[in-house]
């Protein structure tokens, strides 16, 4: 089978994962596999030894002039591959990729990495054209792929024939080595630092928590007030983008996650694997997630004392919480289950 995976951004970042580990996955099913991302060299050196990449510099994250150049350019290259079928990651390429599907008369597979419209951050205006524009597309899908069951809600809410399954992340799961507590609070958040995150609420919460170390791994747009708090707080470090994860969860006790929109973060998965308690927001999937640990794990959006809450709530229970946590990742969010679901369904559109 010839597939076409097709993000709009190559930099490190949760999507940006889940790409790679499924087009290594494809290649060792030998399944002919090509990515079309707009830029960063992340992505492209992750997968360069098991797919060509194919490079859109007109492709970027919001709506642009540029959006029309993308377009004819991805057009281009997916009539040349002459693909099974084209997997689409995140909006502005989903959106794209349904386009050029319908043209070239190809499948397309849209996978949902959190649906924009429910970012609280942006404008009114902002998310219900997002919100348009998605249920157009998904009326246009062969088949949609969801990691939360707000993402698949809305999905069938909108009446398309498209397959629409729910396929949550997945993570390797290690051996548990229970992990023992120091006396000064660590508190770790990691990921990109864009908009959606919460940092300014994890920078609050360090300003009202002067006795506790906060430890922020990760680069992006939000690097610059990264950068000057840590400058100005001293029980803040910032210690840059970090690929050894178990690293970083050596220095850390709790993981926050307090994100305005989420689909559902590696990030998360690979703490609780790990036998870190999360505190985290009720978005994306985070909501089922921690919900089925101790809904005391979870805190409002934007809510800086509830989310210090939250916080000692999780080292006042650490050992139950960290337990429940690794089983449940072990037993619900596997890897091997993610990519061999997401194949399965790919697999499904072709021959329908």
């Amino acid at each position: 089978m010839r597939i076409v995976e097709v993000i709009t951004g190559g930099e490190p970042g949760g999507a940006q994962r889940h790409v790679s580990e499924l087009v290594q996955y494809l290649a060792s099913q030998r399944h002919q596999v090509a990515v079309v991302h707009g830029g960063g060299h992340w992505l492209s050196q992750a997968v360069e030894k098991v797919a060509p990449v194919y490079y859109l510099r007109y492709l970027q994250r919001d709506i642009s002039w540029q959006d029309m150049a993308a377009f004819t350019a991805l057009l281009k290259i997916v009539r040349q591959l002459r693909p099974d079928v084209i997997h689409a990651h995140s909006s502005k390429a989903g959106i794209l990729s349904r386009l050029v599907g319908i043209i070239l008369k190809i499948p397309v597979v849209y996978t949902s990495h959190g649906l924009v419209f429910f970012d609280s951050t942006r404008s009114w205006r902002s998310r219900k054209f997002y919100q348009l524009l998605e249920t157009w597309a998904a009326k246009r899908s062969r088949g949609i792929i969801t990691l939360s069951n707000m993402d698949y809600e809305f999905m069938r809410s909108v009446k398309t024939q498209a397959i629409v399954k729910k396929i949550p992340n997945g993570v390797p799961v290690r051996a548990l080595f229970p992990k023992q507590l120091g006396h000064q609070r660590r508190i770790g958040f990691i990921g990109r630092f864009s908009r959606e995150k919460g940092l300014d609420v994890v920078l609050k919460a360090a300003e009202q928590t002067m006795s506790w170390q906060w430890i922020i791994a990760g680069d992006g747009p939000f690097r610059a007030q990264i950068i000057h708090a840590s400058e100005r707080l001293p029980n803040l470090k910032w210690v840059g983008w970090m690929e050894n994860l178990d690293e970083f969860f050596n220095e850390i006790d709790v993981v926050v996650q307090p994100s305005y929109k989420e689909g559902l973060p590696y990030t998360v998965l690979d703490a609780m694997a790990a036998g870190i308690p999360v505190v985290a927001t009720p978005v994306g999937a985070l909501t089922e997630v921690l919900g089925a640990i101790d809904v005391q794990l979870l805190c409002p959006v934007g809510n800086v004392e509830a989310l210090i809450e939250s916080i000692h709530y999780a080292f006042d229970h650490y050992d139950q919480i960290a337990e429940a946590s690794y089983h449940l990742v072990k037993n619900e969010y596997n890897l091997n289950t993610q990519l061999e679901k997401t194949l399965g369904m790919l697999i499904s559109v072709v021959e329908s």
